[in-house]
């Protein structure tokens, strides 16, 4: 039997989460909801690289894919909600990942809503100044968004002369960033740009160009944007024009909306009862927020909730028992631990150990 990509995602999920949440809550990760417990999920379980990988993806889809995986004897599934990968599974898995592997550039929690604005502006640029340079000025734009519109109508260049250097950097910007991806991977990129006399093929399209499954087709896609995107990053002046397209993303922190808000009052001084009762929600959805906050900002203090030498004992226990089952947890240290002290040092623990995560949007 061979399982295709998406199987052996699906795979890789659960065989990180081990039987500590539910498919449900794998099902979300996938799919990129922003939720606190799916945000701390995908860093407590390393699975962050893949957060939002397959938006768009229904439940009903993901059932099926789960049921095959059933009926194959790769996964056990209990209590109606939870799984296990089973020893068929992993051998299946391991070989599939050998033959088939989720590259090492994808990083959908960093660069992944930030990699869509960015491949727009593209496309756009690219067949404008294409269709420019060639005196067609009436074509009809391959990206309809608005953003998209308003952003290349304000970089595009007027002159003449610019434009003519403007498509000669970008066309070599373009080649020192494909390069190191080898020929397929910089096809997969190359052949979804539209210029004159030619339309950028669709996912589907090209998986069919090169004979690969769609979905590892999509997933290499990705993670050529998001080695892009990190090349420009942390060299601004080596691509002068691409640096333009991500300037205004250049942020620090990937954080939900509501937990930049309640960051905003901690860093007031309030305590956690006290921003419950300003923002009118209930303290553990504050705790929601400090977890989350706990992951992806480095210098976040959790001793204030938390004494040291409990949060020392809290990752002992965890390491002995091997599991980050809160439960499991809880009942090795006794009454003197809740739930939200846990689930905030386990979560300042993973980002200790510089596992993935972080980002580049703003906190204020």
């Amino acid at each position: 039997m061979n399982v295709n990509y998406i199987g052996s995602i699906i795979l890789l999920g659960i065989e990180r989460l081990d039987g500590e949440r539910t498919t449900t809550g794998l099902y979300h990760l996938f799919n990129g909801k922003k939720s606190s417990q799916t945000v701390q999920d995908g860093r407590l379980f390393q699975l962050s690289h893949l957060f939002g990988i397959i938006k768009g993806y229904s439940y009903r889809d993901f059932k099926i894919n789960m049921n095959d995986l059933h009926n194959d004897g790769l996964i056990e599934v209990y209590d109606g909600n939870h799984a296990l990968i089973t020893n068929l599974g992993k051998m299946q898995l391991r070989n599939q990942l050998e033959q088939h592997p989720i590259p090492e550039w994808l990083d959908c929690w960093r660069y992944g809503d930030l990699s869509s604005v960015f491949w727009r502006r593209i496309t756009l640029f690219v067949q404008t100044l294409s269709h420019i340079m060639k005196g067609d000025h009436h074509f009809y734009p391959i990206q309809n968004d608005p953003d998209t519109l308003q952003w290349v109508k304000r970089s595009f260049p007027k002159e003449k002369e610019i434009r003519s250097k403007i498509a000669s950097l970008l066309f070599q910007e373009l080649k020192l960033l494909l390069q190191p991806l080898g020929v397929r991977k910089a096809e997969n990129v190359v052949l979804r740009l539209t210029r004159t006399g030619r339309i950028g093929l669709t996912t589907n399209q090209v998986a069919d160009r090169l004979h690969i499954d769609p979905m590892e087709c999509h997933v290499h896609f990705q993670a050529s944007l998001h080695h892009m995107m990190k090349m420009i990053v942390e060299d601004r002046t080596a691509f002068p024009v691409l640096s333009t397209f991500i300037a205004d993303m250049e942020q620090r922190f990937a954080l939900t909306e509501s937990t930049r808000k309640t960051y905003r009052l901690i860093k007031k001084g309030l305590s956690l009862e006290e921003i419950a009762s300003v923002r009118n929600l209930k303290p553990s959805t504050i705790e929601d927020h400090i977890v989350e906050l706990a992951i992806h900002i480095p210098e976040m203090d959790i001793d204030r909730y938390i004494q040291e030498t409990d949060q020392k004992r809290i990752v002992e226990a965890s390491g002995l028992l091997g599991t980050k089952r809160l439960k499991a947890i809880k009942q090795k240290l006794g009454e003197g631990f809740n739930y939200f002290q846990i689930r905030l040092t386990l979560a300042k623990e993973s980002s200790a150990n510089g596992k993935q995560g972080g980002g580049m949007r703003s906190v204020d």
